[in-house]
């Protein structure tokens, strides 16, 4: 717990790294974010995809650095570009066999307090938000490397593209999944239909920022009150809860989860519809939801497109 909104005068459930870390991060992302995207329409008005895709590695490079240092950047840097050259002419078994092995190792440096930790010179926020990123990285290598096998996205292997995309900086550290063709399609898309910024489109990234900014604030206004991660280390309480305040207590951490999601996809997809990039739709609300089926097609539908490719 910290000690909250001083006008409450309650306690507030920290208890959740994931939403503790990610408004850390988001604070610091906010000028970068703007930067990017004010130059991306730079980009966009006067060059080719090429630059711009040479624009989303060098902007997303610069917060790495600056976020966690040069050894991260680097690190970060050399994961897309190791798996592109060790599985550029692979087939698709030999090609899930070297993802499938890249995970362990992923596992193995996201140990705390370990080797790589130490290496790097990280502290525990920076490393799990290094870990996490190399996680998301992995995904989008798959995603490009499976359409690049299938050969569904013309010229998809080329190195600058595959590295824009698996850096670009909206999603870079929290997602949404974007398939790699979307993203391709998304960014050529730009430089066919020339949609630039207007009155309209400012107009609706304010209102749903400022949409997903109230849900955030109203996660954080229920933490002080609904203390559903914590609870986690504190099982004695649980047991003696009614069944009513049971059932009310498991309904509110799957609530919490959804807020979460809801808060980090959907700013994240507000920062793409911005950029024009096609991203998918935040979480659908768990009340909605009757079967059980149609939870992770409705709550992660970039992840859920992933896994039914």
């Amino acid at each position: 717990f910290d000690r909250g909104w001083s006008w409450i005068g309650r306690k507030r459930d920290i208890s959740d790294q994931e939403w503790g870390v990610w408004l850390a991060l988001i604070n610091r992302l906010i000028p970068c974010i703007f930067i990017h995207h004010f130059f991306s329409q730079i980009i966009k008005v006067n060059c080719n995809i090429m630059i711009l895709c040479s624009w989303y590695i060098l902007s997303s490079t610069a917060f790495l650095y600056y976020y966690m240092g040069s050894l991260s950047a680097l690190c970060i840097l050399l994961q897309p570009s190791f798996l592109h050259i060790i599985t550029y002419k692979c087939s698709k078994h030999a090609a899930w066999l070297i993802h499938v092995s890249f995970l362990f190792v992923i596992h193995i440096l996201k140990i705390p307090n370990g080797t790589f930790q130490s290496l790097l010179g990280l502290d525990d926020e920076q490393h799990y938000i290094l870990t996490l990123t190399m996680c998301w990285i992995h995904l989008r290598s798959i995603s490009h490397n499976m359409d690049s096998i299938d050969k569904k996205v013309l010229h998809s292997n080329s190195f600058i593209e595959k590295l824009a995309y698996c850096l670009y900086l909206p999603t870079l550290f929290s997602g949404p999944l974007i398939l790699y063709q979307e993203f391709v399609e998304s960014v050529c898309m730009i430089f066919t239909i020339h949609r630039y910024w207007n009155c309209q489109k400012l107009q609706a990234f304010v209102l749903n920022l400022i949409r997903y900014i109230f849900w955030l604030y109203f996660t954080e206004f229920l933490l002080h009150f609904i203390y559903v991660n914590a609870i986690q280390y504190h099982p004695q309480v649980a047991q003696n809860l009614n069944p009513w305040a049971l059932y009310g207590l498991g309904y509110c951490m799957g609530q919490f989860f959804l807020n979460k999601y809801v808060v980090i996809y959907g700013i994240s997809k507000t920062l793409c519809n911005l950029d024009d990039v096609k991203a998918p739709l935040p979480p659908k609300c768990i009340a909605r939801i009757h079967l059980y089926s149609d939870m992770w097609k409705y709550f992660d539908r970039g992840l859920y497109k992933f896994l039914i490719k």
